[in-house]
């Protein structure tokens, strides 16, 4: 069969090549019998945050509620913030209008007042930055504006304690916070105690709330009054105690998830959906409560969810698959299979799926992961569970703990339930270090002096000096940027203390200390390293050009990248073409690469963060490539001032010219167990490369090939430059092309021109 064949989305038809990998019979629906199905009111549900469902009556306008909501806040008498925070916080949840749409299998909407408690919290955020935070906020902007780094208080990249959250349920929560503050402790950890109980009981409140509204619903709506009799059950259950069934897990994790983002923390991973979900669903299955496509329907509404939040252009809710146990076994099971045929069938962007890929992998399950890549469900990201286990505890975490790694947002591991890893908090430059060394720490672009000042480049009378001055100019921003990083996480707790989130967490509970306290067991810091292909080719220009051939003097190629090679246009193209580049297998480039990797994991690995853990290292770029590259000037490697840089791991784009098998070999010369907070490679292949089942064989073949020789994460675009042309001419035509941007998948007619030309010029050579 095909890519082209099922491009748009043929479940029966995969199902028959396939054949229902699950283990549950299909059967007809049981418990989601009557009423409307998800494929008759998929169109409404994808709306449901455009035009939610709220009613007027059940809750207070949101002019009254933000007027009620400032009122608190200005009189605070002396609450701490974290007090006050759980104050304002059950303020919303209690009077904030709520609602239910009766079609719907879930509940989850209520009026956050374009989330005012984030609004709020910005506020705070302000007020450092502008008071005891201004010079470390003044460090930020210049590095921003330079294109050296970017960096913030890291709330974006954060999970729950999901595990522990499913076991205890809503109130076995509040008992435990109840215990803590039976025991004698400070003013700090009573603090949180309280705080954790209010919260907790807000969300109590919240879920009677909606309870009621649902059984409103059911006598509102007969012909919906089945349904809504079961939420308002389900939400009743979950008010007694954990919950006891897959419907009911389901529903908890749903309406967490919110409460989490409304708190002002960016859920950046659902975790293990086998070990989250799986219990419930085998054990509903084996009491006959639901069928298999009772499951295939609850997940359809289940994740349209997430997908009709980001409406396929923002960044993604991501689920793991998979993933060794200390016993040695793989956790995909029966669950994991029905979640992946559902996902295919849905082929939308969101959620996005992490795969734990190992020696004990299923062969079933690669198959089906192959699959889905093949016919463009690539909103995924395969991950080398052996070496993100060595690389993690490599830094200090234990074997124990290890196993319960998840992926935050893209491809970042962090132990789920115990660690808040913070995983792109620094975004950083690995090219403008080149820039620095050549320009003795001024930046060319701005005239500012943002490094050490190293020597005239003229004076270097080596290759040698010129790598020890790019490695100072490296050691300066990364010194700079950690220190500024370190300055917000000491005031994190006055800045965004987060009493819900940390409720999931034990160690928090046991310690009395929130998050931002450093109340989990990990609490480190990410630092991406961006533009590894630039600073590399950049490197061996330099080496070969000046040092080694001496066809350039320093001064002479220092001339031209101030001029942007204005009237050097052939010399430019001599250094983008007759120059070795990363991800071409070639020795000279790659053995830089890899000098560059270690001299910048070496910066970063173990340094003290703020918050008690340590910066980890992460090779990837994101989207951040554009804003790096915008106020970068131009490199040695041939780049033009302002252009991106390399976006992945992998080559630059277009200069990966040996192909997909030269291009791993270069990348996997890489030590990715020093790589501990993740790293990812971008392959781009033709949809007649994977074609039929020789195709899926293909795509196990490269995976396993990358993996066997020690690299970390890979993901696929499998695309057609004609076709992504086309898209930009037609975007109606093209409605729902994905892409996959960096860790996530959007739609390619959601992008803006940069982003799309720069997907058509990465696919002009693709295999």
């Amino acid at each position: 069969m095909s890519a082209a064949a099922v491009k748009g989305g043929q479940p029966a038809a995969f199902l028959r090549e396939w054949g229902n990998v699950s283990e549950a019979k299909m059967g007809e629906r049981i418990f989601t019998a009557g009423g409307p199905s998800y494929k008759e009111v998929k169109d409404k549900l994808f709306d449901q945050f455009v035009h939610p469902c709220y009613e007027n009556n059940a809750g207070m306008s949101g002019e009254a509620l933000e007027k009620g909501f400032r009122e608190l806040a200005e009189n605070k008498g002396k609450l701490t913030r974290q007090e006050l925070r759980a104050v304002l916080f059950c303020y919303v949840t209690e009077h904030a209008r709520v609602g239910v749409d009766p079609k719907d299998w879930f509940a989850n909407h209520f009026d956050t007042c374009s989330q005012i408690l984030i609004r709020h919290r910005e506020n705070w955020r302000k007020e450092y930055g502008e008071g005891p935070l201004h010079e470390a906020e003044e460090l930020l902007k210049r590095g921003k504006r330079t294109g050296a780094f970017e960096a913030e208080l890291d709330l974006g990249h954060i999970s729950p304690g999901w595990r522990f959250l499913l076991h205890e349920g809503v109130p076995g929560i509040i008992r435990k916070a109840q215990d803590g503050l039976d025991r004698d402790g400070g003013e700090e950890e009573k603090g949180f105690y309280r705080s954790v109980l209010r919260v907790y009981g807000g969300f109590l409140k919240l879920m009677k709330r909606l309870e009621l509204e649902a059984d409103r619903m059911a006598t509102e709506h007969p012909l919906h009054a089945d349904r809504m009799k079961k939420l308002a059950a389900c939400l009743a259950a979950l008010a007694q105690g954990p919950p006891g069934t897959f419907y009911e897990a389901l529903q908890l994790a749903c309406l967490f998830h919110q409460l989490i983002e409304f708190e002002g923390e960016w859920v950046r991973s659902m975790g293990s959906f086998e070990l989250n979900f799986g219990p419930y669903y085998e054990a509903d299955i084996r009491e006959g409560r639901i069928t298999g496509e009772d499951a295939r329907e609850l997940l359809r509404f289940f994740w349209m969810k997430f997908f009709s939040n980001t409406r396929g252009s923002g960044n993604g809710k991501n689920f793991y698959f998979g993933g060794l146990c200390a016993d040695g076994t793989d956790t995909a099971g029966p669950l994991s299979r029905l979640a992946l045929e559902v996902y295919y069938e849905l082929n939308q962007p969101d959620p996005k799926l992490s795969i734990k890929w190992n020696s004990r992998t299923g062969e079933s399950f690669k198959r089906l992961v192959a699959r889905c890549l093949r016919d463009g469900r690539t909103s995924m990201v395969i991950i080398n569970d052996e070496e993100a286990l060595e690389a993690i505890r490599k830094r200090g975490v234990s074997e124990a703990d290890s196993y319960d790694y998840l992926l935050i947002g893209c491809y970042e591991p962090a132990i789920e339930g115990k660690e808040v890893g913070c995983n792109m908090c620094v975004k950083f430059n690995l090219a403008k270090p080149v820039e620095l060394a050549l320009f003795n720490g001024t930046d060319p672009m701005t005239g500012e002096q943002i490094g050490v000042r190293t020597g005239e480049c003229r004076d270097f009378s080596s290759f040698e000096e010129f790598y020890a001055a790019y490695e100072k100019q490296m050691a300066k921003l990364l010194c700079d940027v950690q220190g500024a990083v370190r300055a917000y996480e000491g005031c994190w707790d006055q800045i965004n203390p987060e009493p819900f989130l940390s409720g999931t967490f034990l160690s928090c509970l046991d310690r009395g200390r929130d998050i931002s306290r450093s109340g989990p067991d990990y609490n480190n810091t990410g630092s991406m390293g961006g533009g590894l292909a630039n600073a590399a080719d950049s490197l061996l220009a330099v080496k070969k050009l000046v040092f080694e051939e001496k066809r350039y003097t320093m001064e002479e190629l220092k001339a031209m990248l101030r001029a942007d090679f204005k009237d050097s246009e052939r010399e430019r193209l001599y250094l983008v073409n007759r120059v070795s580049k990363w991800g071409n297998n070639q020795e000279d480039v790659d053995a830089l690469a890899c000098r560059v990797a270690k001299s910048y994991t070496g910066m970063v690995n173990g340094v003290k963060n703020g918050r008690g853990g340590q910066f980890t290292a992460s090779l990837f770029t994101l989207d951040h490539c554009f804003s790096l590259g915008h106020h970068t000037g131009a490199l040695p490697d041939g780049r033009t001032e302002g252009h991106y840089i390399a976006k992945g791991i992998g080559a630059m784009t277009g200069l990966d010219k040996a192909g997909v098998t030269a291009q791993i070999q270069s990348v996997s010369k890489l030590d990715f167990t020093e790589i501990p907070n993740g790293s990812v490679l971008d392959i781009y292949l033709h949809p007649t490369a994977v074609d039929g089942e020789k195709g899926i064989d293909t795509l196990i073949h490269l995976i396993e090939t990358y993996f066997a020789r020690g690299g970390y994460g890979i993901q696929f675009n499998i695309l057609n430059a004609d076709e992504l042309r086309r898209a930009q001419k037609h975007p109606d035509e093209y409605a729902t092309l994905q892409v996959r941007v960096c860790g996530w998948n959007v739609y390619f007619v959601t992008l803006g021109e940069e982003e799309q030309n720069h997907f058509i010029e990465t696919t002009m050579q693709v295999v």
